[in-house]
């Protein structure tokens, strides 16, 4: 079968396929950030800081749920990476229809557990009763949309494993343009508070999913599933969990530590966690690009793992450790100098509480930037070559350092203690990372050249 106008990462130049792979994944993570901002600034300012503060209570929660299905997609994606670049698209088209079947039913089953456990989960997070009735009407509504959700981003998962990171993020921009239009209808004009927030993010991101749908059967026709061709491949099936339980596992650890710390927060007042909501959602565009060099270097790396390149896999990753290095230090200094007014974006003039807290966050967060840029681009190598439960392990070991400093150090820091915990978990990550990465780098070189490559340090 002939390939489709996708990219194949493994000839040509590594640094231009880099970049021309992570730019509009950067760009599409940084409108995807504008389209989580939106629902804060717009219910902040038309609503006020209590409706805030229950959206920033709601985030951790649905954020585990709808990442764990996030990152079962993530595992798909490696997986069929790893396929396209053998040059074996049938098998890759199988596991596509594979991963849209299962992925479906398992969405429906978790939509429905989510909703039944919302209540119980808020009590568990002592969360202040006047949060609890606007945080239950915003989830519900956004796990009864969740399927729009898996459905855009499994063909997303698709596209970048063939090598087009450009096409998801138009549609996404059009989404995110679609979204803040419904938000500012559904919110201020109509007064659905933070349930028409919901709403807008659920029917734009399914019409996201039906843009990435006509554009696959249009432009990449090695995945456009017809009826005939959905067919669910219990071998397929079982390779696919193997290569996604442990990233959607990485990912619902993470947002489960997210939820522990949101636990952390809620006693220390609604002020607090409107402002913790407000510097989560900054933290968002500061992280998108080393989530965006870190996805455009694991596929590089898939696609050449496949292709028994080991140069090019270490080429990849040494190109993209400098890309991570120049941008940490750009967000560092850009945080602690803009920290007040990115802040005061999410609330009314004169909530000069909520802008003092998210300040002193952004402050104290900021000398620790650098360290999530570089272990984003350390999970990314692991990823790349099939190893997604050091990613895992790792997670699980830092979330459980930010989690414990965070709920000893709260009665006496305030907010700030969660920047303490969480700047002390990401270097500890980090350090583990770099010691495995020395232990892994010669077994790859050795599994996939005929003698040991040539690879800078």
């Amino acid at each position: 079968m002939k390939r489709s106008p996708a990219v194949d990462m493994t000839t040509g130049k590594v640094t231009s396929h880099i970049l021309r792979f992570a730019l509009p994944l950067l760009a599409g993570n940084i409108f995807q950030q504008l389209y989580n901002a939106a629902d804060s600034i717009i219910v902040g300012r038309f609503v006020g800081k209590q409706a805030l503060a229950a959206l920033g209570v709601a985030a951790p929660v649905m954020n585990i749920v709808l990442f764990t299905v996030i990152g079962l997609c993530t595992g798909a994606s490696i997986f069929m990476a790893t396929l396209w670049g053998e040059g074996d698209l049938d098998k890759c088209r199988r596991e596509f229809s594979t991963c849209v079947l299962a992925g479906l039913a398992f969405t429906a089953a978790v939509s429905v557990a989510a909703i039944l456990c919302i209540r119980p989960v808020l009590w568990a997070m002592r969360t202040p009763a006047e949060l609890t009735a606007q945080a239950t009407g915003y989830l519900r509504v956004v796990f009864a949309g969740l399927v729009c959700s898996f459905l855009y981003n499994i063909y997303t998962a698709a596209l970048r494993a063939a090598g087009d990171s450009a096409s998801p993020l138009y549609f996404l921009v059009l989404s995110s343009v679609i979204n803040v239009l419904l938000d500012l209808l559904f919110v201020p004009v109509l007064g659905w508070g933070v349930t028409g927030a919901a709403a807008a993010t659920v029917l734009a991101q399914g019409i996201s999913a039906l843009l990435c749908y006509f554009y696959t059967a249009r432009r990449v026709p090695q995945l456009h599933l017809r009826r005939s061709d959905l067919t669910l491949d219990r071998a397929l099936l079982r390779a696919t969990v193997g290569y996604s339980q442990s990233a959607a596992l990485q990912q619902t650890c993470f947002f489960v530590g997210k939820l522990l710390l949101q636990g952390a927060v809620n006693p220390l007042g609604t002020d607090a966690i409107a402002a913790f909501n407000a510097v989560s959602r900054i933290e968002g565009f500061v992280l998108a690009p080393g989530n965006s060099i870190a996805t455009a270097v694991t596929t590089f790396i898939a696609q050449n793992k496949g292709a028994k390149k080991a140069d090019r896999i270490f080429d990849g990753f040494c190109q993209g450790r400098r890309m991570a290095w120049g941008y940490g230090v750009l967000m560092a200094v850009s945080m602690y100098l803009l920290a007040a007014p990115f802040t005061a974006l999410f609330v009314s003039a004169g909530e000069t509480a909520v802008v003092r807290e998210g300040v002193r966050y952004l402050h104290a967060m900021s000398i620790f930037y650098l360290m999530p840029a570089m272990g984003d681009m350390m999970q990314g190598f692991f990823r790349g070559i099939g190893k997604l439960n050091v990613s895992l392990f790792g997670t699980i070991f830092q979330i459980s350092v930010r989690v414990g400093l965070t709920y000893l150090l709260a009665d006496r820091l305030g907010l700030v203690s969660v920047c303490v915990a969480t700047g002390t978990g990401w270097t500890l990550f980090l350090l583990i990372l770099a010691l495995l990465y020395r232990r892994e780098k010669p077994r790859v070189q050795k599994a996939l050249s005929p003698c040991e490559a040539e690879a800078p340090a």
